[in-house]
């Protein structure tokens, strides 16, 4: 301390004034002499650095671009899938559906203009009708599938199709006016040879044709399809669909690059693609040659440098397009020019500045000196004042500098920790939002088993201060495991669902959970258990309906069992005495069906 008291003092402003005319006239030489020698050199690394981060960007967009084409044919591809999966599962019922079948005509030219219409054409001219009529009656069954596809993806979806083995070829669209035959005749067209047929024949999964001009100015389309199989895993034919490109394509080259730049899309073919320029010659329109067309079209993504202009280019992956964009290399390097002009105006107004700087510390140093001992005073009170936990006290900001930014950063600093506060309630209701979703069940979307023992854990605490007017109904899905071995398990989801919606709708003012792979609890309360006899007679109602109804598929004429119990306040001790009983009578109801259908339950 003592030596500490001999050390000369040295007033605040003195160093201050000596430190910032030593660094000031410091930085001053110093600038001066870094800018003279790196004037040059800053000039070419920021052309590279700007040319390099312009392509970058360029080069983003078109990716993204494509990535997004590559998404909505992805879209395209799930039509196909499903439309294949559902022919494939007819095999299964073929004997069924030929039974119940329709003849289907060939296209007539009464069909009204723009209405989508079932139409037959077959392979070649010695054919007749007779020699495909099962196919016909069987492949009618497509138009409840094809017609709410088709007309909910009007303009996108121009035509669905199916073309056999056996030389039939089913049709559902719109223009079947323009290409018609006479009351009495049929349509040919030796679909076998092509392109189309021919892939979905030979090759497994999604196939696309080249994009085509459509012969009835439908414009740019493209066919996506798949074969499919009988029930045996034999090759039968080739579902398609064919897609209008044009809305696609117009979005796909919508890139906005600045004056001069183009977009144009490839085939993986090397032509060009587009309704517009369909006949013009490719190397014109996009300005490039063969080889270099094959050497973008041999890679993913990249950039290619001519004199005149940059092609950046990325590939839609799913159909092998390069889509391409033509930047002049003058618009890249426009920005560069401006760099270069404002980098030597930088540098002469720098050194002009560093000189107006250096004149006005001497002058202001003194005072700024003076007077920054009071504001840091002033900080360091408020600093307190906060530290001891008053968030809501602020720091006064006396003047705009450096003590003044500290002022500032401490109010920010005392703002964020009072966001962190609220954050930290936001993330407490987040998580039980979170528990929330934990207690739904993923496929039926009703309460799940976790939901169902929380329930019973309250009405147990709800029984202990008089909870009595209360029952359980337990329900159980017949036959799950027979639809999952025959039909498939998506089809076993479709009859818990089934089920599922039914229980919910008889019961709808109880809660209902699902608590096993078939199995559903209800837990009447109310009006539903002052009904609850009404109700599970309406039930069974329903499900007697459903099993006589044979209109329906196997799946969908859902069978179940129920067993209902109400509590009872001299056996039951608990809401699981409950249950048991409910279930015992759920499993007496089943071995009475049982008895009464003779079937194994």
């Amino acid at each position: 301390m003592e030596e500490y008291q001999k050390k000369k003092r040295v007033p605040i402003r003195k160093r201050v004034l000596f430190v910032v005319l030593l660094t000031t006239l410091s930085i001053a030489l110093a600038t001066m002499l870094i800018s003279m020698l790196s004037m040059m050199r800053i000039k070419d690394a920021s052309e590279k650095a700007l040319t390099h981060q312009l392509k970058q960007n360029f080069q983003s967009l078109v990716s993204q671009k494509a990535e997004n084409t590559d998404v909505k044919l992805e879209h395209y591809e799930k039509y196909l899938e499903f439309l294949t999966d559902y022919i494939q599962e007819m095999y299964t019922d073929r004997a069924s559906l030929i039974a119940r079948g329709k003849y289907i005509d060939a296209p007539r030219a009464t069909t009204p203009k723009g209405a989508f219409a079932m139409q037959a054409i077959l392979a070649t001219e010695d054919m007749q009708p007779r020699d495909v009529n099962e196919d016909i009656l069987f492949f009618s069954h497509l138009e409840q599938v094809w017609e709410p596809i088709a007309k909910e993806n009007d303009g996108l979806v121009d035509t669905v199709y199916v073309g056999t083995k056996s030389g039939f070829l089913p049709s559902y669209d719109k223009y079947s006016y323009l290409n018609f035959a006479p009351e009495g005749q049929n349509i040919y067209y030796d679909f076998k040879q092509s392109e189309w047929y021919q892939k979905g024949m030979s090759q497994d999964g999604i196939f696309y044709t080249a994009p085509y001009i459509d012969s009835q100015g439908r414009g740019l389309t493209i066919t996506i399809g798949k074969g499919f199989n009988d029930a045996k895993g034999m090759r039968q034919g080739v579902n398609c669909a064919d897609f209008n490109l044009t809305g696609l394509y117009n979005d796909m080259i919508a890139i906005d690059f600045g004056l001069g730049g183009t977009s144009f899309a490839l085939a993986s073919d090397g032509r060009l693609i587009s309704p517009e320029r369909a006949e013009q010659d490719t190397l014109a329109v996009t300005g490039l040659s063969a080889a270099e067309i094959q050497s973008i079209l041999q890679e993913k993504q990249g950039i290619l440098e001519k004199t005149d202009a940059f092609y950046i280019y990325a590939q839609v992956k799913r159909v092998g397009w390069m889509l391409c964009a033509r930047v002049p290399r003058s618009l890249v390097l426009e920005d560069v020019k401006g760099m270069d002009h404002a980098i030597w105006a930088a540098i002469f107004l720098s050194m002009g500045g560093l000189v107006f700087i250096t004149l006005t510390v001497v002058m202001v140093a003194n005072t700024l000196a003076a007077s920054i001992t009071r504001p840091m005073e002033r900080l360091g009170a408020d600093m307190e004042v906060i530290g001891q936990g008053n968030l809501a006290h602020r720091a006064a900001i006396l003047r705009n500098d450096e003590v003044g930014d500290m002022a500032k950063q401490l109010n920010v600093m005392v703002d964020k920790l009072k966001n962190a506060r609220s954050s930290l309630k936001d993330s407490q209701q987040r998580a039980e939002e979170m528990t929330q979703l934990a207690t739904r069940d993923a496929l039926t979307g009703i309460r799940n088993r976790t939901a169902y023992d929380r329930e019973v854990q309250e009405m147990e605490w709800f029984m202990d201060d008089g909870l009595t007017d209360f029952g359980m109904a337990v329900v159980d899905l017949n036959f799950l495991k027979r639809i999952n071995d025959v039909h498939g398990h998506e089809n076993g989801n479709i009859a818990i669902k089934k089920l599922c919606a039914i229980v919910c709708t008889i019961f709808a003012h109880s809660p209902v959970f699902r608590i096993g792979g078939d199995e559903f609890v209800v837990i009447l309360k109310n009006r539903d258990f002052e009904q609850a006899e009404a109700l599970i007679a309406s039930f069974k109602a329903q499900i007697t309906a459903l099993q006589n109804d044979a209109s329906l598929a196997p799946w969908e004429r859902v069978s179940a069992a129920i067993g209902y119990a109400c509590y009872d306040s001299t056996t039951d001790t608990s809401v699981v005495h409950v249950f048991r009983r409910a279930d015992k009578a759920m499993y007496a109801c089943k071995k009475a069906m049982k008895a009464l259908r003779d079937v194994e339950l």
